[in-house]
C-alpha cells in the first residue's frame, strides 16, 4: 500500500532562515556601535583636547559645510564673539576700500569735468573770435561795397584821388574788382601806367 507523502503549503512559503536574520540584526548593532564610538571620540577630542588632536580634527572638518562653520572657532581658537568682530571688521575695511574706490572715481569724473569746461570755454572763445572776424568781413564788404556806389557815380580824375589817397592797396584792389569793368577801365586809364599795371596784376592774381 503506498503511503502518500502530505506537503504542508504553510511551509512551503519563502521564510528567511533564522540565521541570517540574525546576521542583519547584529551587523547594525555593530554599526551602531560604531557610530557611538567614533561620536563619543569626536566629543571627547573636542570637549577634552584628547591628546591634542582636537586643532588637527577641526582642520580636517573645515572643508565640510555644515561643520565648517562650527568648528572654524576651534582651529583658531577663538571664541564666537572673537570670530564676530573679526568678521565685522573685515566687512568694514571692504566698505573702506569701497569707498576710496568711489572717491577715486569721483576725482577721476571731476578732472574730466575740468577738461570738458575747459575745452567748452576755448570752443566758446573760437566761436566769438569767429563771430568779431565775420562781422569785421562784413562791415569791410559793406564798406567796399558804399564805396564803389560812390566812386561809380563820381567823375573819374576825382575817383581816381580818392583811390590813390587810400593807404591800403588791397581795399583799393577789392574795389575795383566789384566796380562796374567800363567804370573801372576809366580809372585805370586815368593812373599812372605803372600804378594800373601793378593793379591790374593783383586784381588777376585775386
Amino acid at each position: 500500500m503506498q503511503q502518500t507523502q502530505s506537503t504542508n503549503p504553510k511551509n512551503s512559503g519563502n521564510k528567511e532562515p533564522k540565521g541570517e536574520s540574525k546576521k542583519s540584526k547584529t551587523f547594525v548593532l555593530i554599526l551602531i556601535i560604531l557610530l557611538l564610538t567614533v561620536v563619543i571620540t569626536f566629543g571627547s577630542i573636542f570637549a577634552f583636547n584628547v591628546a591634542g588632536l582636537r586643532s588637527g580634527v577641526a582642520k580636517s572638518m573645515v572643508g565640510i559645510p555644515i561643520l565648517g562653520k562650527l568648528v572654524q572657532p576651534i582651529i583658531e581658537n577663538k571664541t564666537p564673539e572673537e570670530i564676530e568682530k573679526e568678521s565685522i571688521e573685515i566687512a568694514k575695511k571692504n566698505l573702506e576700500l569701497k569707498e576710496q574706490q568711489i572717491n577715486e572715481k569721483l576725482k577721476e569724473l571731476e578732472k574730466r569735468e575740468k577738461e570738458l569746461l575747459s575745452k567748452e570755454q576755448e570752443i566758446t572763445t573760437k566761436e566769438a573770435d569767429l563771430t568779431a572776424k565775420t562781422s569785421q568781413i562784413d562791415e569791410k564788404i559793406s564798406e567796399i561795397k558804399e564805396r564803389v556806389e560812390y566812386l561809380e557815380k563820381i567823375e573819374t580824375p576825382k575817383a581816381v584821388q580818392i583811390l590813390l589817397s587810400m593807404e591800403s592797396k588791397e581795399s583799393v584792389v577789392q574795389i575795383l574788382r566789384n566796380m562796374k569793368k567800363d567804370k573801372a577801365s576809366q580809372i585805370l586809364a586815368a593812373m599812372d601806367p605803372l600804378q594800373a599795371a601793378q593793379l591790374l596784376e593783383d586784381i588777376s592774381s585775386q
